[in-house]
């Protein structure tokens, strides 16, 4: 699960780095996608702390 889980972080972050940068670089593209963004944003926090969860979950048995 810890496996699965971080795997979606790592395409996740892969996603965001690749695709923000670009939004900022294009006029007028980042205010029309600042919505998804922020989604993504709040997608890859809560993986974050899923990730976290999870292993301390595992940690203790």
């Amino acid at each position: 699960m810890i496996t699965a889980l971080t795997t979606i972080l790592v395409l996740v972050s892969l996603g965001l780095v690749i695709t923000v940068p670009v939004a900022l670089a294009t006029p007028g593209e980042w205010e029309n996608s600042k919505e998804s963004f922020t989604k993504g944003f709040q997608g890859w926090i809560f993986l974050v702390l899923a990730v976290a969860a999870a292993d301390g979950i595992s940690a203790t048995f």
